[in-house]
């Protein structure tokens, strides 16, 4: 016959043993608690873990989609945005145009209003969202154009300067101006100066951005050109017109000639606001596109976490009364640890 060793260690170890059991199970119901989703989701699905797992990588997917597209909306809302504020300056200048046409005001007031479109047209072309410039088209790392009055002058300016003195032996500047006659100031416009914003003139003097659009990917099977370009037909033709009244001296011009340049800016400022309109149109379209795929995006999400939810989620009532018991089973625990530790043979002796 064979008896089992009784002895306070035994029972003190014993004890112990179950203490730390009953710890790591309430770490786990509290875990629980906290998350409200199973501590071990493997453990406690078993061959269901894989499907679960499926749903979440799903789910990262679309919200990373969702989380990429507020970059892209960002993009578009900005350039919209410069587009809106290029064009309004465009209406401002093709208002004093209309004036100083009539002769009723002096036309260096409309040079003055070009010179400040034109300011505003450089800073809104080299507008940056995330460290990537918008009006760039893919070459989105390197700034489009350059300060068209910059010291030391610019390659755009310095070829505006190059064609007037060529074709009419004077510069802008110059009193000698004043006997450009209106047939010469149209044949200038519309031969040497129109070719300064068409290519290769364009790209070699007056920007560095790539005429291809950045496109981006808005959901998995979408993908769209989320900007402009600085090489855009609208940009292209606005620069036009505000080069036109800022710097081909038309203060400096004889009566005809200068109301020769402002009908022609008239007019190219009339091609570029409807320009500038198609451009905006699209990128509306854009946005509007960007919107929808969000929506359905954030559908099909809420879907996935439902299931997930139903996969792993507990019940958080019955984790915090499952964290409750086993507080007090553990103080119940210490307790018989401790008095099973002062039990002792001199105690009776």
């Amino acid at each position: 016959m064979k008896t089992s060793y009784i002895s306070t260690l035994s029972m003190s170890e014993s004890s112990r043993r179950s203490i730390a059991d009953l710890q790591l199970q309430l770490l786990k119901a509290q875990k629980e608690v906290g998350t409200r989703r199973y501590a071990d989701i493997g453990l406690e699905l078993g061959h269901r873990t894989s499907q679960t797992v499926s749903f979440r990588h799903d789910f990262a997917r679309l919200k990373g989609n969702i989380d990429a597209n507020g970059l892209v909306k960002t993009r578009l809302d900005m350039t919209q945005n410069v587009l809106t504020n290029v064009r309004n300056a465009g209406q401002e200048l093709l208002n004093s145009l209309s004036v100083a046409h009539s002769g009723t005001s002096d036309p260096s007031i409309a040079q003055v209003r070009a010179e400040t479109a034109m300011n505003s047209l450089i800073a809104g072309l080299n507008t940056t969202v995330n460290g990537e410039y918008i009006f760039g088209g893919i070459n989105n790392q390197e700034r489009p154009v350059a300060d068209y009055y910059s010291t030391p002058q610019s390659a755009a300016r310095q070829a505006v300067a190059d064609a007037f003195m060529t074709r009419f032996g004077v510069s802008q500047s110059s009193p000698g101006a004043a006997n450009i006659t209106a047939a010469d100031m149209q044949d200038f416009l519309d031969n040497e100066f129109a070719a300064l914003f068409d290519e290769p003139a364009w790209t070699a003097d007056w920007s560095q951005a790539s005429s291809e659009n950045t496109k981006s990917r808005i959901s998995g099977t979408e993908t769209i050109a989320t900007g402009e370009n600085a090489n855009a037909l609208a940009i292209r033709k606005l620069g036009q017109a505000f080069t036109m009244v800022a710097d081909l001296g038309i203060k400096n011009l004889n009566k005809e000639a200068m109301r020769t340049v402002v009908d022609a800016a008239m007019k190219v400022l009339g091609e570029a606001m409807g320009a500038t309109s198609s451009a905006q149109a699209n990128l509306g379209t854009a946005q509007e596109m960007v919107d929808q795929a969000n929506e359905r995006m954030s559908l099909q999400a809420d879907i996935l976490n439902k299931e997930i939810n139903g996969l792993e989620a507990v019940d958080p009532y019955e984790a915090a009364t499952r964290a409750n018991t086993l507080m007090s089973q553990i103080e119940t625990a210490y307790a018989l640890t401790g008095r099973i530790q002062k039990l002792s043979l001199l105690n009776f002796l």
